[in-house]
């Protein structure tokens, strides 16, 4: 082999192990969004701008099971990652850091909106898509009666097999279809702080459940996703983009005049950059 194949073997394979490590960076924010309250995994995956190419990955996964494979394991491993770490350190960090935690979100989700748009308008734009952000802005309205009669129901301790197994397929809709804030959906329930709970004290059948309920659910929809967005492309996006833009509100915390408030959106801020230097790599 001459030097030069080298050098480029050598490129090849540094290029291979940056994406390996951003990807892994991405799942794991992705992960995150699954388990914060009033964000979901599908948000965050189209504000980093993977949400179409990791669809696409799925439904054609049996096309080219090996490019597809290495594409989907990074992403898959930080999802998992993230959503443990995340449910681990949620009552200390959230109990906290609330507002600080979700400001950084809420900054990830604007600096994706450049990457977000531009995709939405890769087959051209149209007037009448504005119909599908107001329609998608009023179901996300929705979310808003949800959180306000979430406070009525009472918290499990603990969860059952079908309650677990009901658990991660709700959690993976979040990630299939994006803007469908999840967390809320288990609030109302009363299974929200139960799903936290078996994370935190690692109760592997509990988990183990969810996690199937979680695959199975992702199985059946990947492909109605993709055939949404693919057949229903601006309409689809922009109904997404009227979702998230109700959903970032109604999870906005209180804003008072102190210096934490500059904290605050110092942190949405960074998250911003994050998230467009995320869209452009």
């Amino acid at each position: 082999m001459s030097e030069e194949q080298k050098e480029e073997q050598k490129k090849e394979h540094g290029s291979s192990r940056r994406r390996f490590f951003l990807n892994l960076a991405v799942g794991a924010v992705i992960g995150l969004g699954g388990v914060l309250p009033g964000v979901s995994g599908g948000v965050m995956a189209v504000s980093l701008g993977v949400y179409r190419p990791m669809i696409e990955a799925l439904a054609g996964f049996f096309k080219d099971v090996k490019k597809n494979f290495f594409y989907l394991l990074p992403v898959g491993l930080g999802a998992v990652i993230g959503f443990l770490l995340g449910a681990v350190a949620l009552s200390g960090v959230m109990d906290r850091w609330y507002s600080q935690v979700i400001w950084l979100f809420l900054g990830l989700v604007a600096g994706g909106l450049p990457s977000f748009l531009k995709e939405a308008n890769e087959r051209g734009f149209k007037w009448r898509y504005l119909i599908a952000t107001v329609a998608g802005a009023a179901v996300a309205s929705l979310l808003l009666l949800m959180k306000s009669g979430s406070g009525d129901v009472e918290n499990l301790d603990s969860l059952n097999a079908l309650q677990a197994l009901a658990s991660g397929a709700i959690v993976s809709v979040g990630t299939v279809f994006p803007g469908v804030s999840t967390s809320f959906v288990l609030m109302y329930l009363g299974w929200y702080k139960a799903m936290m709970d078996a994370f935190a004290r690692i109760d592997v059948l509990t988990v183990a459940l969810m996690g199937a309920g979680a695959a199975v659910c992702f199985v059946a929809t990947v492909k109605s996703a993709r055939w949404l967005f693919e057949k229903y492309h601006g309409y689809a996006y922009y109904g997404v983009l009227g979702f998230l833009i109700v959903s970032a509100a109604l999870i906005i915390p209180g804003v008072t005049l102190s210096w934490m408030l500059a904290v605050d959106l110092a942190l949405a801020a960074v998250g911003a950059a994050v998230a467009y230097l995320f869209g452009k790599l």
